[in-house]
């Protein structure tokens, strides 16, 4: 099964999830593909700055 989620807003910075990460803020790792990889699943964050974020979750059925 895939869920992809699509906005059109201001998008992630480019590195950003790698600095929270390295701040100890773990919100998208653990909380998102942290539980997706436990299910045996995958997540694709695709962020470009001014145009958007598209996330794609892939879970095994």
């Amino acid at each position: 099964m895939t869920v992809t989620v699509r906005d059109e807003g201001p998008g992630i910075p480019d590195g950003r999830l790698e600095q929270a990460a390295a701040d100890g803020r773990m919100g998208v790792a653990r909380s998102i593909r942290g539980r997706v990889a436990e299910l045996g699943g995958r997540v694709s964050i695709v962020s470009v700055p001014g145009q958007g974020t598209e996330v794609e979750i892939t879970v095994p059925v």
